[in-house]
């Protein structure tokens, strides 16, 4: 692999913080310089749109050139908004278990209200055992102790404000960057799990058609966090695709 290291940035997922990425940047960390960046929480009481473009464009004036973004979930929706407001910076986009609209639409899918009214209330009302829990089901022979280190490490910070819950899940029903992401010219990743109920794998499917390539890939027999519970599949996944892409 090429000796100059490029910028690796990491965007998380709804309810969860920088330690989701524990394990990823120990393995990543010889390769990439590497930087995390939190979910909103918004500051004033402005409109939503307004308070959501002034967090994409301080996020992509502290963004170093040559770098690239992965975003998970939520995540994914915050870095592909980074990749279409600078590409100059970028590299390339990777997204996991992510998509440019959340919300159930005509031929789209996605998730329905309930799912999502059902999500705010666990996160503001049980979310310690929310976490706790979805952690869980990423668990498997090969990475139980692992699992149980990255419980410790995420619930050691403080959990997220109701202030930025609200404010984020507004961004899962409100954005739809479907057409705004075929504006992208950098090369783009975009992974799944087989078995994810939030980001259906239909969606891989659909955005290759969209985007007239085949950069998706689903790894069998994982849910809504495919870098959890098969980390050396997505870690095969990711080399494969930045050796093809980035270091040429």
């Amino acid at each position: 692999m090429h000796t100059q290291r490029k910028n690796l940035i990491f965007i998380h997922g709804l309810g969860f913080n920088k330690k989701i990425w524990f394990f990823l940047k120990e393995k990543l960390k010889r390769n990439f310089k590497i930087y995390t960046i939190n979910l909103p929480i918004p500051i004033k009481k402005n409109n939503f749109y307004i308070e959501l473009n002034n967090f994409i464009n301080t996020k992509i004036s502290q963004i170093p050139y040559n770098s690239i973004l992965i975003g998970w979930s939520i995540g994914g929706i915050l870095a592909t908004l980074l990749a279409i407001r600078n590409q100059k910076k970028i590299l390339s986009l990777i997204t996991i278990a992510s998509s440019p609209c959340f919300m159930k639409k005509n031929s789209w899918p996605g998730m329905n209200n309930a799912q999502i009214k059902k999500l705010k209330k666990e996160l503001i009302y049980n979310y310690k055992n929310s976490i706790k829990n979805f952690i869980n089901l990423q668990k498997n022979e090969q990475n139980k102790k692992y699992i149980k280190i990255l419980k410790k490490k995420i619930t050691s910070i403080a959990q997220p404000k109701i202030i930025s819950i609200k404010f984020n899940i507004k961004i899962l029903k409100k954005i739809d960057l479907r057409n705004l992401i075929t504006k992208i010219n950098i090369p783009m990743l975009r992974i799944y799990g087989e078995f994810d109920v939030i980001v259906p794998k239909k969606i891989s499917y659909i955005l290759n058609n969209l985007l007239h390539d085949n950069n998706s890939y689903i790894i069998k027999k994982s849910n809504h966090a495919p870098f959890i519970s098969h980390f050396n599949e997505f870690n095969n996944i990711f080399f494969k695709f930045i050796k093809e892409n980035i270091y040429i």
